[in-house]
């Protein structure tokens, strides 16, 4: 199975939480792939250097390694040495989807315009998507519309831009579920790097699974340019928590899996999501007290996928469909994120269980299993054998799922008096 690893005999001298910011070396993110170990070696990068490592199989994304570099860089031999774990690795077959097979997609992108360059970036490379029929919807949500303006978008008539007053992710993804003509809709943000075939790998999945109601997608880091960057991945295990492809229903895995579906890191994030046209018309869109932008701070894309398996739908996973995510630069922006993660996870679960009271009792059952995954061992919820997020972060992050449930409340108290 695809796995994130990081074998400890290739880390050392990894900076502890403590350690200097002076000391920070910014770290590059190399691709490595299997089949052509053979031809590949990495230079320009110096000794002792740390380098994030994507393993790829067949253009799949199979794991991630955090490696040490040797003098001169990652040779052929030490990148064989490395990989080897994974050169026996077996994926299951896929079978190509014609385009004229390919349904056709409505892809949104809702924004605040913190960065015009950022968002610029993300349009650009939607642009670049080899896919036969597709549009972009730019939902133009900012508060102060004589703020700072949206930047010109190439693509003509293939992006559209248009407007919700209503603050949050939630009513702007809604605003473009509402503009949308595809089959299907893809859902990612404005800090996103997309990747050329994320949306056929979405569409093919489509095809191919016609039970499937929605998907999630692989998100990977696009730099780590500062500590902080590296912090979010150590801290939260990075967006995923597996490189295989998976179904998910009620049916499927209520029975064996003791969190399912309360475990919502392995359903995807908000960045990188796709459902029917269909289901969202027959199950209706996001809840607009939850998300960025309202009291709640986020928990609208979990609450989502977690609708649509508790009323019966069925959800995949597909690690093929990727995109980079620039993660927060500075050490402010982390802790404000760590700590909205924490409000965003208990106001979904406090948004739940005021819907069916009867979930209380199902999360009840499952406290001794999620505990130990909220207290697992540093190393191992980290992709660095050393990790050195500061432990001020577990502070942060159980701070804000305290206050959650009244962020909630407030949330949901706004959106009655203001409408």
């Amino acid at each position: 199975m695809p796995v994130r690893r990081t074998p400890s005999s290739t880390i050392s001298g990894c900076d502890g939480a403590s350690g200097a910011s002076a000391n920070w070396v910014p770290i590059p993110i190399v691709r490595v792939e299997l089949d052509e170990l053979a031809d590949l070696e990495i230079s320009g990068v110096t000794s002792g250097q740390r380098v994030w490592m994507e393993v790829l199989k067949q253009t799949q994304v199979v794991g991630i390694l955090e490696v040490v570099a040797d003098d001169g860089g990652l040779s052929k031999s030490r990148l064989q040495e490395l990989t080897r774990d994974f050169a026996d690795m077996v994926l299951p077959p896929r079978l190509p989807i014609s385009d004229d097979r390919l349904p056709k997609a409505s892809v949104v992108v809702p924004t605040i315009c913190e960065d015009p360059s950022r968002l610029l970036l993300t349009v650009e490379t939607l642009l670049a998507l080899d896919y036969p029929d597709f549009d972009i919807i730019v939902v133009d949500n900012r508060r102060d519309p004589h703020g700072v303006p949206l930047p010109s978008f190439p693509g003509g008539d293939r992006v559209r831009v248009v407007t919700e007053s209503k603050p949050g992710v939630s009513a702007a993804r809604n605003r473009g579920i509402a503009n949308a003509t595809g089959e299907f809709v893809a859902f990612t943000d404005d800090d996103v790097i997309i990747e050329v075939n994320w949306l056929r790998e979405l569409g093919s999945r489509f095809v191919a699974c016609p039970e499937v109601d929605g998907i999630g997608g692989l998100v990977l880091p696009a730099e780590f340019r500062t500590r902080s960057q590296l912090w979010f991945e150590e801290f939260f295990g990075g967006f995923n928590h597996t490189f295989s492809a998976e179904i998910m229903s009620m049916k499927l895995l209520a029975a064996t899996d003791d969190m399912f579906p309360y475990a919502t890191g392995r359903f995807g994030a908000g960045c990188n999501m796709a459902f029917r046209r269909s289901a969202l018309e027959r199950k209706g869109c996001f809840d607009v007290t939850l998300g960025t932008g309202t009291p709640a701070r986020g928990g609208e894309d979990l609450a989502m996928f977690m609708k649509q398996v508790l009323t019966g739908g069925t959800l995949a996973y597909e690690p093929r469909a990727v995109v980079h995510h620039q993660h927060r630069q500075s050490e402010e922006e982390y802790f404000t994120q760590v700590f909205g993660y924490g409000v965003g996870l208990t106001a979904m679960f406090t948004a739940l269980i005021v819907r069916d009271p009867r979930h209380l009792a199902r999360m009840f059952r499952r406290i001794p299993a999620g505990y130990r995954i909220l207290t697992k061992p540093r190393n191992e919820r980290s992709p660095s054998s050393s990790a050195s997020y500061p432990r001020r972060a577990y502070v942060q992050h159980l701070l804000g799922m305290a206050y959650g449930p009244l962020a909630y409340a407030r949330s949901v108290a706004r959106n009655f008096f203001k409408g």
